[in-house]
């Protein structure tokens, strides 16, 4: 326990004082208040001179009360000290070891908040191993989820410094989680403003600030609730498709889930068609769709000729990807 040495000094500074009363009101024979006042200032060696023992045994109980009074005094403050300093110096470790990862991370996202949908970010971010620093004013908060491996930083996600110490200038982009949308308005402005191509991802609490955040920059705004209403009127109506969906993300036989896999130049995918590339029947991979320069090709035919540079999105196990994305990077990337 941390505090134990300080709650031990309290406990025993507590019974000198308890005695030392009991002590004064036997000897001396005074009232609770008078021998409380006269075990205060012997206790504390104040000796303000109106109250002193009379009795040789009570001068010899104040010499008693005295030494062990000091004795557990200087005890306290030395527990006190230590638990100034040993916080000042741990927080000061942490942010030194922090700033270290934080150097050597690219390409690295940082998120702004770990509240009720930070923590749901950071669970999906540790099942897919994905680099990432957290910032949030809670340190406490941060402290009893973080694991030892992973980066955060105790500050004002809104502040421009906090977003540079975090790794803007090197990051691959910014999800701003926080509860208010004033605040990731203004995270949205700092990181554009910072760093104009950096991809932001912006959480709308309020439907109205849907818009707003998009103005500031935000490349995508995710509204939870009404992804969540979304949700369970799919699941009234739809019930069949959306156990369906369900059942494929969280297999617990294979991890489904999309990914975006660049067609490198060079790769034995470049100018063929899909029909061609048999991709689903030979990988059991799925392209659901094709961004090609500033054009999406949605449910692509078998006639769609692929180019080096095309974003493919794709449906298929973690498995099935890795194979798939091996076979559309170039040859000095195999």
């Amino acid at each position: 326990m941390r505090y134990h040495h300080l709650v031990r000094s309290i406990v025993l500074m507590n019974l000198i004082i308890v005695a030392g009363t009991v002590g004064f009101m036997i000897i001396e024979e005074l009232n609770i208040f008078d021998a409380l006042w006269l075990t205060m200032i012997t206790v504390l060696t104040v000796g303000y001179g109106d109250a002193v023992p009379e009795s040789g045994t009570g001068k010899l109980f104040a010499l008693i009360i005295i030494p062990v009074a000091i004795g557990i005094v200087s005890y306290a403050m030395g527990s006190i000290a230590s638990l100034l300093l040993e916080g000042e110096f741990s927080e000061s470790v942490r942010l030194k070891r922090m700033k270290t990862k934080i150097q050597k991370l690219e390409d690295h996202i940082i998120v702004c908040g770990v509240g009720r949908v930070g923590e749901q970010v950071l669970e999906h971010f540790r099942e897919k191993g994905v680099n990432a620093v957290y910032i949030d004013e809670n340190g406490d908060q941060l402290k009893s989820i973080m694991r030892d491996e992973e980066v955060y930083l105790v500050g004002d996600a809104t502040d421009d410094k906090m977003l540079v110490m975090a790794g803007l200038e090197k990051a691959k982009g910014v999800i701003a989680t926080l509860p208010s949308d004033a605040d990731n308005v203004f995270i949205t402005l700092t990181a554009k403003g910072i760093m104009p191509d950096i991809h932001v991802v912006a959480r709308a609490e309020k439907p109205s600030s849907v818009d707003t955040l998009r103005r500031a920059g935000a490349d995508k705004v995710i509204n939870p609730s009404s992804l969540g209403g979304k949700q369970m009127v799919l699941s009234m109506l739809k019930p069949v498709s959306v156990e369906y969906v369900d059942m494929m993300f969280h297999s617990s036989d294979h991890d489904f889930g999309f990914e975006e896999i660049i067609i490198k130049e060079g790769s034995t995918l470049e100018g063929t068609t899909l029909g061609e590339a048999d991709i689903r029947a030979k990988y059991g991979v799925t392209v659901v769709a094709i961004h090609r320069e500033a054009n999406l090709i949605t449910n692509p035919q078998a006639d769609v000729q692929l180019k080096s540079g095309d974003k493919l999105v794709v449906f298929a196990s973690d498995e099935d990807l890795t194979q798939f994305e091996h076979l559309c990077n170039g040859p000095e990337d195999r």
